[in-house]
C-alpha cells in the first residue's frame, strides 16, 4: 500500500476551512457541485460513523464512501471507499484534518492510502494530487484567501 499526503497552509480560520472539508461540506464547493463531479448524494443528514455518500463523476462509475471515524472537535475524520467505481485503485482509505495555525490561518492535511490497479503508484499519486490541489484552490477561492 502506498500513502500520499497533501498539506497546505490556508489563510483562513480553521472552522471556516472545516466547513468546506467536513463530511457534508464538500458539496458546497464548485468542484463538487458541478466543476469536478456531477453530484454527491448523502445517505443521512448527520455526520456519524457508518454514514455513506455517493459521488458521481462526470466520467466513469459512481464512487461510494463510508465515514470510518469522526472527531468534530479536533476537525478530523477518516473514510474508506467501499465502491471505487472506475478509479484504478483498491483498498483506499482517506484522512482529513484541519489544524489551527493562529486565529486567522490553518493547515489542511488530506491523505490517502491505496493500492494501485492497472496504473503505477506514481500515476495515481499524480491524479490524486491534481484533484486535491483543485479542492484546496476552490476552498481558497470560496474563502477569499
Amino acid at each position: 500500500m502506498a500513502v500520499v499526503t497533501l498539506a497546505e497552509r490556508i489563510e483562513a480560520p480553521a472552522d471556516a476551512v472545516w466547513d468546506y472539508v467536513c463530511w457534508h461540506g464538500v458539496a458546497k464547493l464548485d468542484q463538487y457541485s458541478g466543476g469536478f463531479f456531477r453530484k454527491i448524494e448523502f445517505q443521512g443528514d448527520e455526520p456519524k460513523v457508518g454514514i455513506t455518500k455517493t459521488i458521481y463523476p462526470h466520467d466513469g462509475l459512481p464512487i461510494s464512501e463510508r465515514l470510518e471515524a469522526l472527531d468534530v472537535a479536533d476537525r478530523t475524520y477518516r473514510y474508506r471507499l467501499t465502491d471505487v467505481g472506475s478509479l484504478p485503485i483498491t483498498d483506499y482509505r482517506g484522512y482529513v484534518r484541519v489544524t489551527p495555525a493562529g486565529a486567522d490561518a490553518c493547515h489542511l492535511k488530506i491523505e490517502c492510502e491505496f493500492t494501485a490497479v492497472e496504473v503505477s503508484e506514481a500515476e495515481w499519486i499524480e491524479t490524486w494530487l491534481t484533484m486535491e490541489t483543485q479542492l484546496v484552490t476552490e476552498i481558497r477561492r470560496a474563502l477569499g484567501s
